[in-house]
């Protein structure tokens, strides 16, 4: 099956706005800015957004990946990595951020959807149902933000540099999974349009380029530090 350009054209906006996103965070880590990233007003928007379109992406993925029958062996290669991929990210953490350390971010969250939606990959109804009863459990009140890690909160931080909860969060790939039935969609309505070739490449390696940018940013944020303070 071709690519879809409209699904890459999302998963691309996602990771290009998440770098522009930790460029900003950095700046302001390191003192170089003076923002209320991440948790002040639009910045919280904008985190939702980002995080919106790459839990879209991820319903979407699991539809085009395993459109016919389930491939095992590249699906237990898929949670291999994104598995590999979580913990690497939780141990980075650790070390540079010991304190709010991330238990449960967004790619921790993408290895849990993608172990149990993908099996209701062909059931679009069902999941535009149940991420409305998701949405619906947590605007509610019904279900608190941080369930279920509040039975284990004497063992985690109190505050977290990443948390992508179950609730409100299962609603979006259990939606992206319905939007990848859709004809619209499936026609793919940037078929006829050549997305920027960096766009391209980033959608295909978006779980590298997630795991990568940071310690590049950090590093060479770092260094740039360093520098300008032998100089003085």
């Amino acid at each position: 099956m071709p690519r879809n350009k409209t699904l890459d054209f999302m998963r691309a906006a996602a990771i290009v706005m998440m770098v522009a996103f930790h460029i900003i965070f950095d700046l302001t880590f390191f003192g170089y800015i003076n923002t209320g990233i991440p948790t002040g007003s639009g910045w919280r928007e904008w985190r939702a957004l980002i995080v919106s379109l790459f839990l879209l992406s991820v319903g979407a993925s699991l539809v085009f990946s395993f459109s016919d029958k389930l491939a095992i062996k590249k699906y237990l290669n898929r949670l291999l990595l994104l598995s590999i991929a979580s913990l690497v990210v939780t141990m980075s953490s650790l070390i540079m951020t010991p304190e709010s350390w991330i238990y449960f971010g967004v790619l921790h969250f993408i290895t849990v959807a993608t172990l149990i939606l993908t099996w209701v990959r062909r059931c679009p109804n069902l999941c535009v149902i149940s991420g409305i009863i998701v949405l619906v459990a947590f605007f509610g009140e019904f279900v608190p933000l941080n369930w279920s890690f509040s039975l284990f909160k004497e063992h985690l931080p109190s505050y977290t540099q990443d948390l992508v909860s179950p609730f409100p969060w299962l609603a979006l790939p259990l939606f992206g999974i319905w939007l990848a039935h859709q004809s619209w969609f499936r026609q793919d309505p940037l078929r006829r349009v050549k997305l920027p070739d960096v766009m391209a490449w980033s959608s295909r390696h978006s779980l590298l380029i997630y795991l990568l940018h940071q310690p590049i940013l950090f590093a060479s944020l770092y260094l740039l530090g360093l520098i300008i303070h032998l100089s003085e």
